[in-house]
Order: structure tokens, then sequence, then C-alpha cells
């Protein structure tokens, strides 16, 4: 049998945003998941995305909770992770946002 090389692949993280940091350009039509690596109520929606082969279509917002920027709380008064930026509107709840990103988005469905 013909042998099957291993091809690793790492996935990038993009860097943690604290209180200095620049935000992004909101609300410019990118779909956005604000997380924190350190958050299970966010990790749910961002496992929720990739199950569902979201990782080009969302981009990873990554928040540093003990440093929060203002800018954040300013789009989303709530300033809990996760949010998801999507259609010029910013949600937040890990479970509505399953729920959100399964009817909105392609992929296997996240719900029987």
């Amino acid at each position: 049998p013909p042998s099957m090389a291993k091809v690793e692949s790492k996935e990038v993280l993009p860097p943690v945003l604290g209180s200095s940091s620049e935000p992004p350009p909101l609300f410019d039509g990118t779909t956005r998941l604000y997380t924190s690596y350190i958050c299970p109520f966010a990790q749910r929606a961002w496992i929720a995305g990739n199950y569902k082969g979201l990782q080009d279509k969302i981009q990873l917002v990554p928040l540093d909770f003990l440093d929060k920027p203002a800018w954040f709380k300013a789009a989303y008064p709530p300033a809990k992770v996760p949010a998801l930026e999507h259609n010029n509107e910013i949600r937040g709840e890990s479970l509505d946002l399953l729920k959100y990103i399964d009817s909105h988005f392609e992929g296997p469905p996240l719900f029987p």
C-alpha cells in the first residue's frame, strides 16, 4: 500500500486584544466572534463555528478580560463573551449564539 504522508497544520490564533489595542473596524460587514481563549462559554461558540466549517467566514477576536478594551464595551454594552458581530449587530449569550450560527450559516446542523 502507498505510504500516507503526515501533514500537520497548526491553527494560527490571533493575538489577544487589551485596553491599549486598536479596535477592529467595527460594523464593516465582517463577521466577528469576540471571545476569550479561557472562557468555556466562548469556546462553545468557537467550536460550533468550526464544526460548521466557518473558520474563514467568522473572524476570531480574542479579548483580554483582565484588561478589557473600552471600545468593546462601547460597541456591546454587556461587554461579555462570546459575542457575535454579524449583519451590523452584536449579539451574545452562548446558547443563543449557537442557535443563531446554526440558522444563519451553512454547514452541518448543530441540533437534531
